[in-house]
């Protein structure tokens, strides 16, 4: 039995890390043993380069591998509907692979390990790994398309789905377009919002970037240099005489594009007679699934296009199409890219497409051009490529005319420039940068898992509340003590949390102060017979003995201009309202579309920027509204107010919105600050939602 070492780039990649941990692979072998003795052999044989096998049975390849992940997900990713063949038992050899993949991961990991999940083949594994052994850090790495939501909402499973990638601590695309769409899809899906690069899931921060993949840049680069890769090249230019050569290299899949690049090039030796018998197409189809039947079908209309079109332009000197359905050594394919005067490489969808990087780096400083397809991730790096729409036939005729007339000069400065990117965006550098990110990520969740109360802090606060004489107690209302409602009106006190609030006001030691953006007039009709203290619209307003008072002087002028703003805006974003209040004016868009929600607060906040800015207002982004007021009011003005007229020995502040973030900033380092369900960079502590906030101030008032 032979064994042989993957040379494909992901395995570069992730075999270039330098790292002074040992590394494991978990993996298919890509064989069924016959026997126990022959598993037993495989395995101890793997095991001493650590690597770990798991042993697909056939039903599972057909059902896991060639069923769901290459009948459902494949098509569905790459943008092919109406190729996807579904069935149940897909769908349950799915979850049934991943969960033997976890098992064998299991039998390794330890708490605190990193693992690297790779493409789309292992979807549910993150969430799997994460139910069994909370204490690890996870990465996944999405290796083709991310479809857009509509698209992916078709999936039966997509919950599921999105649930296993969520058990990972980072998840990384190739390109921001398929983040974008991950995200939409988690928004849509599951009602997750995405903060910059962040979902909050399960009281976990999950982290979504993009790490565009290169490739072995020193051995592409290095090729040509190579003796065999040389006489090759000889031999190449010989066979292929003194003709331009376009090259074309894929496996057979319908997302490549190879019968559209076909037509393309038949329609340019049809209306351009004169670049026959002087270019020539030499299309690698590298065999891929032949025994499938779109597969085969694909092949059957190849190999049929290639022979009309030779049979019909081909003469006694030329040969427009030449034809390899094999796979291509190292060395010839590498000869190849070096003689090819044009790389067309125009898939219909596809993930980065290394093709692409591989031949810029093998031409090094010879001329060529890259036609490439916009629907690439390549495509967004190597802009100084013919980029071109790959469904439009015209527009592959054209690129390859323009390919075919443009001056050396141009395609060496084209080709300089898309060198330098492929040198610097390598394997190894794709992979380091995603490891190095998922380092940072776990020393920052360390960091803020510290911040997180648990028993022991908690009792801490609690010997620290019963040691002190003189208590202040700053609660913000909603989001903190109470649930956000979709509708505002209906979020008002429970009995048990009124109960609470009374207790603790009933201690004399204690100053209970409820600090919201809500309303004088609400506040005071859901707590006002607590006989607390209340300070309403962010600090504009303070209650004291029973009155109201004010902490600005005047009352702040919003011109009609920026209500008129606001109103066009929330007319134009369906769900979304306005909020008179006393001293601010409010847009609130919770209940509505997350992306639509998005633009417009990008749209309203630099329409109000110059009108604000000339009526000395503040722009105040809060959770899910915007909010225009007086300058330099905020929660720590009251705060402060409270603090200068009392000498306080225990000060405890919670809040969930950015608005708090004032008030935290404004209080002494001693004091107990809490952030309710995310994690604060001036809170001490985080808690996880209202209803342990409720719990714990019930615990503070039974001592």
């Amino acid at each position: 039995m032979v064994f042989t070492r993957s040379e494909g780039g992901l395995a570069t990649g992730l075999g270039s890390l330098q790292t002074s941990a040992e590394k494991h692979w978990i993996g298919w072998p890509g064989l069924y043993p016959e026997n126990d003795n022959e598993k037993d052999h495989i395995v101890q044989t793997l095991a001493q380069e650590d690597f770990h096998p798991v042993f697909l049975s056939p039903d599972q390849i057909e059902n896991f591998y060639e069923g769901y992940s290459n009948s459902v997900i494949w098509p569905l990713c790459h943008y092919f509907y109406a190729y996807i063949e579904y069935e149940n038992k897909y769908w349950e050899a799915y979850k049934e692979v991943n969960m033997m993949f976890c098992m064998e991961a299991l039998k390794i990991i330890e708490p605190g390990d990193t693992v690297w999940i790779q493409d789309y083949q292992l979807m549910l594994l993150p969430g799997f790994l994460r139910e069994e052994i909370p204490d690890i850090s996870i990465g996944y790495f999405h290796h083709i398309p991310f479809p857009s939501y509509e698209l992916f909402r078709v999936l039966a499973e997509r919950a599921e789905i999105l649930e296993g990638l969520l058990g990972a601590d980072l998840i990384g695309f190739h390109t921001h377009d398929y983040m974008r769409h991950f995200i939409s899809a988690a928004y849509r899906v599951l009602g997750l919002d995405c903060v910059l690069d962040e979902i909050n899931y399960n009281n976990r921060v999950v982290h979504v970037d993009t790490f565009p993949m290169g490739i072995n840049f020193p051995l592409h680069y290095s090729a040509v240099e190579n003796d065999n890769v040389r006489s090759k090249v000889e031999l190449f230019k010989e066979q292929f005489g003194n003709q331009k050569l376009i090259l074309s290299v894929d496996r057979l899949d319908y997302s490549k594009g190879i019968l559209h690049r076909l037509t393309g090039f038949e329609e340019l030796l049809e209306h351009h007679p004169e670049f026959r018998e002087k270019v020539s197409l030499v299309m690698v189809v590298v065999p891929s699934r032949d025994s499938v039947e779109k597969y085969a079908s694909l092949k059957i209309k190849t190999d049929e296009t290639i022979g009309g079109i030779n049979g019909k332009y081909s003469s006694m000197n030329w040969i427009p199409v030449y034809y390899f359905y094999h796979a291509v050594p190292f060395e010839e394919l590498m000869a190849l890219y070096y003689i090819a005067d044009i790389a067309l490489v125009t898939p219909l969808r596809d993930g980065m497409n290394l093709v692409a990087k591989e031949y810029v780096a093998v031409k090094r400083d010879s001329p060529g051009i890259l036609i490439l397809s916009e629907m690439t991730g390549a495509a967004i790096e190597l802009t100084d490529a013919i980029i071109i729409n790959p469904n439009n036939i015209g527009e592959i005729e054209g690129a390859i005319i323009q390919a075919l007339t443009m001056p050396e000069q141009e395609q060496a400065e084209r080709m300089k420039k898309m060198l330098k990117t492929v040198s610097i965006q390598t394997v190894a550098k794709w992979a380091t940068d995603f490891v190095r990110e998922l380092d940072d990520i776990k020393e920052k969740s360390l960091r803020l898992l510290d911040k997180k109360l648990n028993d022991e802090k908690i009792q801490h606060i609690k010997d620290q509340y019963l040691k002190s004489k003189k208590r202040l107690l700053v609660l913000d209302y909603d989001g903190t003590l109470v649930r956000i409602q979709k509708n505002p009106a209906t979020a008002f006190p429970s009995k048990r949390l009124l109960n609470i609030l009374q207790a603790l006001n009933s201690d004399l030691s204690n100053t209970i102060v409820i600090n919201s953006g809500r309303d004088p007039e609400t506040l005071d009709k859901w707590l006002g017979n607590l006989n607390i203290l209340l300070a309403a619209e962010h600090g504009a307003f303070y209650k004291e003995k029973g009155v109201w008072h004010e902490n600005s002087d005047e009352p702040p002028v919003i011109s009609p201009e920026i209500i008129d703003i606001l109103n066009y805006i929330a007319n134009k974003t369906p769900g979304s309202v306005i909020e008179n209040k006393k001293r601010s004016v409010v847009w609130h868009y919770r209940n509505c579309d997350a992306w639509l929600a998005n633009l417009r607060e990008k749209q309203l906040i630099d329409a109000l920027m110059l009108p604000c800015s000339r009526e000395n207002l503040q722009i105040m982004k809060g959770n899910k509204v915007v909010e225009i007021k007086a300058a330099g009011v905020n929660k720590g003005i009251e705060v402060l107010r409270l603090i200068e007229k009392n000498s306080f020995d225990f000060i405890l502040a919670i809040g969930d919105d950015v608005t708090d973030e004032d008030m935290f900033h404004s209080l002494p380092e001693n004091a107990i600050t809490i952030k309710v369900g995310s994690y604060s960079d001036f809170a001490r502590y985080s808690i996880e939602s209202p209803i342990n906030t409720v719990e714990l101030l019930e615990q503070l008032g039974h001592g």
